[in-house]
């Protein structure tokens, strides 16, 4: 799959609009649903989506295939959420400073069914206190389904260590779970 992926960015990098719309309707909803989980802000997370894809776009003609298409485009969001997230940090922080509250949090995706809600915001709290390197890992194991060298290759890191990110993620995680109360 890789070679005809390779063909797509290819042909993507000469202009291409036909192979641009194929990789967006292959990449888009694990995309949105890998930054989304990083950032728990729909709006947030389909704008970041929309940029991950005109980097891939702008990017194309200049990629060289020394590693996957798949964990290229994961790569380039995991760094987008990054920025962003020291971008809200740093609004936060100057929110703070100034006294000004935030008036409601966002909500997650599916966060309407009343039944999952408990659970869900469990699990949000959960993840958001992991470190970003386990987040990352886990989300990208876990929801995306990318193999253990994949990851590796967006995280910079060697396979050994993205197994260990992913170990300790899923004990902190199972711990967090525990230590978090339910809502009643």
């Amino acid at each position: 799959m890789e070679s005809a992926e390779y063909d797509l960015i290819r042909s993507i990098g000469e202009g291409d609009p036909a192979a641009f719309e194929q990789l967006i309707k292959r990449y888009e909803g694990p995309v949105l649903n890998f930054v989304y989980r990083h950032l728990w802000d729909r709006q947030t997370a389909e704008d970041l989506t929309q940029e991950v894809f005109l980097r891939v776009f702008r990017a194309a003609s200049g990629f060289e295939p020394r590693g996957g298409v798949r964990a290229w485009i994961f790569t380039i969001a995991r760094n987008l959420c990054i920025n962003e997230i020291k971008r809200l940090e740093r609004f936060r922080r100057l929110r703070e400073e100034l006294g000004v509250r935030r008036s409601s949090p966002e909500r997650p995706m599916g966060h309407d069914d009343p039944r999952n809600r408990e659970q869900i915001e469990k699990l949000m709290t959960a993840l958001a206190r992991l470190p970003e390197s386990q987040r990352t890992a886990l989300l990208l194991r876990a929801n995306e389904g990318l193999r253990y060298a994949e990851i590796a290759e967006v995280l910079s890191v060697s396979v050994p260590a993205v197994e260990s990110l992913i170990h300790r993620a899923r004990t902190q995680l199972r711990q967090l779970w525990k230590d978090t109360p339910e809502e009643s």
